[in-house]
């Protein structure tokens, strides 16, 4: 895996749940990992739901191999969040992840 092409900067979270000052709980996210990947555009798919046009937009993400990640996690990247789709292991030097972004 080329690192210096791991140029941009990703926080993975995972769901969690907390307690608010009325004892509570709700669903929230906290900070999984941080890392930097690298980001490829792959197309993306338009469709009608519910009566509205909505698109699609697919992303992959290489990154450093890190354990744990599954597909109820998302990604924050470049002010956006995506949500973890597929997870590709690259014989443990590195992972695909691959994300879906609705507009």
């Amino acid at each position: 895996m080329n690192v210096g092409r791991l140029d941009r900067k990703i926080v993975i979270e995972a769901p969690t749940e907390a307690v608010n000052a009325l004892g509570e709980y709700y669903s929230t996210w906290a900070t999984y990992h941080t890392c930097f990947a690298n980001v490829t555009r792959f197309g993306g798919i338009e469709k009608l739901e519910a009566g509205k046009v909505t698109a699609t937009n697919r992303i992959r993400f290489k990154i450093r191999f890190f354990d744990g990640i599954t597909e109820k996690m998302r990604i924050l990247y470049d002010g956006s969040y995506y949500d973890i789709t597929e997870i590709q292991e690259l014989n443990r030097e590195g992972l695909w992840l691959t994300v879906n972004k609705k507009y």
